[in-house]
């Protein structure tokens, strides 16, 4: 496929009227040097012509702009990676280093440009080049056995469990959308191939295939300054978890794969689940969030995978959609409350330098900022001495908070539908997988 594909962006990039370089003009002069640049790699492989130097500007652009004005250099960053890649794996320069490069070059495309108008050809690309020259190889057995769990801390500060509801209802009306509910060992989603398949190593490794990579959040908590983010090896970020044929690798850092659309990056795993009705309700906005609009994007529907060891935590924050987050593989325990004791959370004041990088948060929906709040409360202390300290700090959360929040563990088939504006706090009990889905 790779010099066919070549062959067949260069005549897209030659015409005008084409809608990717229509998007790819709008980077002014750059296009024309992508253009000279990629027909030169094209006719000699081995011109030292560079794409590079285009990935690194269109990185640098789209780090700077909204993603609603930075279409253009996405579509830049995705085609530089792609010519990129197939000139790494052609026949005239190949190497093991080679060829793990284009992979990684093909997946950033995915990750950190979104891939727009190529993630057909891109996911085609990759399952050529590990077809034809790469092999997945086995993992390493583990040094050591899987250690006894202690108990977790569980504050008994908050007794209202999430209602659960059975049978379902056959309709999400207003009835619903108002407040959270459980639907426990759904029918819908007992049925997903993923209750059973995304607990195996051995499976998540096949259905990716050898040389990807995913990003993963590294420190157990995003609002600590040692927290950061990294683009890892999937192979290495799986052996940091346990599962019940490999416990985990020793680490000496918290990894979590959080808030990322692993489905569209690996997409063999969306066969795996189903989309709960739900979903496409169209629900009204809520009495406590009236402002609600649905995801901005053409299926109104965001997903997002969340897959992390046992004690990985996501601290109490908004989010501006209703979400059905379903769990798939381990326990995870939830904490939600109404959106009337925003005024007790103690948020974040996004003018001071505690979040000067609020960007970085990943539990912030950046697409409405007045929402991007995040609490300075540990609504999940890891002690008694945690809890009193954080009584002490935050007294007016602890005297009025607790008797409107819910708390429930939710188990592998369980769904939890939220609506917007609700504060959550989600804390893994154990090697974890869930799915959320914002509408």
């Amino acid at each position: 496929m790779s010099l066919e594909f070549f062959d067949q962006l260069l005549a897209e990039l030659s015409d005008e009227s084409h809608p990717s370089t229509v998007d790819l003009r709008c980077c002014g002069s750059v296009y024309f040097e992508f253009y000279a640049a990629a027909r030169s790699l094209h006719d000699n492989v081995d011109s030292g012509t560079s794409m590079k130097p285009f990935i690194d500007r269109a990185y640098q652009e789209m780090s700077r702009l909204p993603p609603s004005e930075s279409l253009c250099w996405r579509r830049l960053y995705t085609d530089a990676c792609l010519l990129y890649a197939v000139s790494e794996v052609s026949d005239l320069v190949q190497d093991d280093a080679a060829v793990t490069e284009a992979v990684a070059v093909l997946d950033r495309a995915i990750i950190i440009a979104g891939a727009p108008g190529r993630l057909d050809s891109i996911h085609q690309l990759i399952k050529d080049i590990q077809e034809n020259h790469l092999t997945l190889k086995p993992l390493r057995a583990s040094p050591g056995h899987k250690q006894p769990l202690t108990q977790m801390y569980h504050s008994s500060a908050f007794p209202l469990g999430v209602p659960c509801i059975h049978p379902p209802p056959n309709a999400f009306g207003r009835e619903w959308s108002q407040k959270p509910f459980v639907l426990q060992r759904h029918g819908h989603v007992q049925g997903w191939k993923a209750l059973s398949s995304w607990a195996s190593i051995d499976y998540l490794r096949s259905v990716a295939g050898a040389g990807r990579l995913v990003p993963v959040e590294v420190g157990k908590d995003y609002r600590t300054e040692e927290w950061t983010q990294r683009l890892m090896s999937w192979d290495c970020f799986l052996q940091s978890l346990d599962f019940p044929e490999h416990p985990a690798q020793p680490q000496n850092e918290v990894l979590y794969l959080a808030q990322h659309n692993l489905l569209m990056q690996f997409p063999a795993l969306e066969g795996d689940i189903g989309i709960p009705e739900y979903v496409y309700a169209c629900p009204d906005p809520p009495s406590c969030y009236p402002a609600y609009k649905p995801p901005g994007n053409a299926d109104g529907l965001i997903i997002n995978a969340w897959l992390g060891p046992r004690g990985t935590i996501s601290p109490a924050h908004t989010d501006p959609f209703f979400n059905c987050y379903a769990q798939v593989v381990g326990r995870k325990t939830v904490w939600l409350a109404p959106p009337d004791v925003s005024d007790l959370m103690y948020p974040f004041d996004t003018s001071t330098s505690d979040t000067a990088d609020k960007s970085r948060n990943p539990a912030v929906n950046v697409t409405e900022p007045s929402m991007c709040n995040t609490s300075r409360v540990d609504v999940f202390p890891d002690s008694p001495e945690a809890e009193k300290a954080s009584r002490d700090a935050f007294p007016d959360f602890w005297k009025g908070v607790p008797q409107k929040a819910m708390c429930m563990t939710l188990a592998p088939g369980d769904v939890l539908f939220f609506p917007p504006g609700w504060w959550h706090a989600m804390r893994s009990e154990e090697t974890s997988f869930s799915v959320s889905m914002w509408f």
